[in-house]
């Protein structure tokens, strides 16, 4: 069996025990809060660091990890390497993680990396970490893991809904005016990708269980043409486990073709997306 070493950036919601199973590496981003830096290895205590965002008047900032260091992490296995970030749209890690491989390569011609960019983030990359893995206890090769796992990413799907657009004004994503209509209607959005890498509203509803019958309402129009329990589903979580267990149970009841969930909670960096609250899904 050949042997292959998954590195994922700090956006990818695995757990600890995931992590382990994997034997994969996780390359952490960075995220400064008031002049304060939070390192995503998986040592932030989560709510504190929510309150810092929601105490701050400015957007919480975020750096990818360098070249030099993914170059690193490639070269501390001598099996092949795939390396999962998120979207390119959002986040310089794809890039640096390309800059990585080519000076891997300089020291190790001969090992091959694949960097995918999962046009995706938090419980996107965590399906395709999860994806390779499976494919590579099932033996295949480096090219069909390549093949397979591009298309997956081609068709994977996410959703998230916001408990609060706090974070969405801070970093200019949407006005102040458009906000505050939405907090007194108590509209609140439901969100994809835009099959791209980026972002797009695809539904609304009132309050946030509202919008989570709405996200789930999605699911299962998008998932209706296939066959029962063929899908598996990731749900990542921003404090608030009670939430995410009603939204599987949902999914479970509403949405015949999805078989198995897998919920995480958000790293550091996903919790700076989601926000206090926040539920990501892609499947």
């Amino acid at each position: 069996m050949e042997q292959y070493h998954i590195l994922v950036d700090s956006c990818c919601d695995l757990s600890p025990e995931q992590i382990e199973l994997m034997h994969a590496s996780v390359a952490p981003l960075t995220i400064t809060i008031d002049q304060r830096e939070y390192v995503d290895n998986g040592t932030v205590d989560i709510v504190p660091y929510l309150d810092a965002m929601k105490a701050s008047p400015l957007p919480a900032r975020s750096a990818c990890p360098s070249p030099e260091l993914y170059m690193n992490d490639m070269l501390k296995s001598d099996g092949d390497c795939f390396v999962v970030t998120l979207s390119s749209r959002l986040s310089g890690s794809y890039n640096s993680a390309v800059l990585g491989r080519e000076m891997a390569l300089e020291v190790n011609p001969q090992k091959r990396i694949h960097v995918f960019d999962s046009e995706s983030a938090s419980a996107g990359e965590t399906q395709i970490a999860m994806l390779i893995h499976d494919l590579i206890s099932s033996k295949h090769s480096f090219d069909e893991i390549v093949t397979i796992v591009n298309k997956k990413i081609e068709g994977m799907r996410t959703l998230f809904v916001l408990d609060s657009l706090e974070n969405l004004v801070k970093n200019g994503r949407i006005a102040k005016t458009v906000a505050a209509i939405a907090n007194v209607l108590s509209i609140r959005p439901v969100m994809s990708d835009d099959d791209h890498g980026g972002i797009k509203m695809v539904g609304k509803g009132r309050g946030i269980k509202g919008a989570l019958a709405q996200m789930v309402e999605t699911i299962r129009k998008q998932t209706d043409h296939l066959a029962a329990h063929s899908k598996r589903l990731t749900i990542s979580y921003c404090n608030c486990l009670e939430r995410a267990e009603h939204v599987r149970e949902m999914i479970w009841q509403k949405c015949p073709a999805i078989g198995e969930i897998i919920m995480t909670p958000t790293s550091a960096l996903s919790s700076m997306y989601a926000y206090d609250g926040g539920i990501v899904v892609a499947f």
